[in-house]
């Protein structure tokens, strides 16, 4: 990849990351909601947005993930995004389950809601969206990544109306709560990304919880 379609790439990244960073908007539970409702249930339908991935700089994230052809030397950001969610995919790694179960577990850890076993038209649902799930380095001259993730919310009752909504995020920084990993080791280890994925899903569903 040249040097200007290096700067081009970059760039596109940055954006998104600014697009992805500003300030989530939250809503709490009343009291009286609070004191009435004891069980949720949560839609099996998760929202999927688009991956992010910032690997070191050079990495070829198409080849690292098994792509062939020119899919995997063109470079093109897209590219880059369909080789790893193909590479997921293939393994099985979903991120919509993954972060269900977190925030599911994290409920039922908290004591203040359950979590009902089957649907019920009475019973407030909980809408879970990933707008946006990856990888990137900790900084630009870094070979190390953490999970990067967005989780939005939506507590919903039996009449439509939202009664709580939270949003938390996690980005590609030195600040990251997650132990930062060699880019390399993730390469051809689904087992390492999909735990990556779900301690980073645990950590943000701990931290929603505390809002109810």
């Amino acid at each position: 990849m040249s040097s200007i379609q290096k700067s081009i790439k970059l760039i596109a990244v940055i954006t998104t990351i600014l697009l992805f960073g500003g300030c989530a908007t939250s809503q709490r539970m009343s009291s009286d909601d609070k004191a009435k409702i004891k069980t949720v249930q949560i839609s099996q339908s998760v929202e999927k947005g688009q991956v992010f991935l910032l690997a070191p700089g050079g990495a070829s994230v198409g080849l690292m993930f098994g792509a062939v052809g020119g899919l995997a030397s063109s470079g093109a950001i897209v590219d880059d995004q369909t080789a790893f969610t193909n590479y997921l995919s293939k393994n099985s790694i979903s991120i919509e389950k993954i972060v269900r179960e977190e925030l599911a577990n994290a409920i039922q850890r908290s004591g203040k809601l359950t979590v009902a076993d089957t649907a019920d038209s009475t019973t407030p649902t909980l809408k879970i969206a990933v707008p946006q799930y990856g990888f990137g380095v900790t900084h630009l001259l870094s070979s190390n990544v953490v999970p990067v993730l967005k989780v939005d919310c939506n507590l919903i009752d039996s009449s439509g109306k939202v009664i709580w909504s939270a949003s938390d995020r996690m980005l590609p920084s030195i600040a990251s709560p997650m132990d930062a990993v060699a880019w390399k080791q993730l390469a051809g280890d689904p087992q390492q990304i999909e735990s990556q994925l779900r301690k980073a899903s645990k950590y943000l569903a701990d931290k929603l919880v505390k809002e109810l």
